[in-house]
């Protein structure tokens, strides 16, 4: 199996044609002083749609079935998972994946750069793994 790209974006369509159009790849977010100066580690919702859009390939026969996955929130720094959800990749019937999800709110630790990493479990010695980056500023 084959990460192909990952991305932050404010809308996505994917029509039936098996294209998919990507409209304004997000890369920083502006915190509001409101949350800025707020406690540090709370919740800050995102009223402007942000997607987290990631594609993945089936190469070969064995990768032709489900995959367990998650999708992860990174503190800057990347040393600290702040979220986490359980993910299936379904490749029984397609050898092309896009994970679509749609974020309403992040943990927010302080400004910095934050990262979304897509991870596939069981996939060769540490996982296949994509990841997309926001910066709070």
């Amino acid at each position: 199996m084959r990460h192909d790209w990952t991305l932050l974006c404010a809308d996505v369509t994917a029509p039936p044609s098996g294209s998919i159009d990507l409209l304004n790849v997000v890369t920083a977010i502006r915190v509001g002083d409101r949350y800025r100066q707020s406690r540090i580690d709370t919740v800050i919702p995102i009223h402007a749609p942000m997607w987290i859009v990631s594609q993945w390939t089936a190469e070969f026969d064995f990768d032709r079935r489900i995959h367990q996955s998650v999708q992860q929130l990174m503190a800057p720094g990347g040393e600290n998972v702040l979220d986490q959800r359980a993910l299936e990749f379904d490749f029984r019937h397609t050898t092309v994946y896009r994970y679509i999800h749609r974020i309403h709110e992040m943990r927010f630790v302080g400004v910095g750069i934050y990262e979304f990493h897509i991870l596939v479990a069981n996939f060769a010695q540490r996982g296949e793994w994509g990841r997309a980056s926001v910066r709070m500023i």
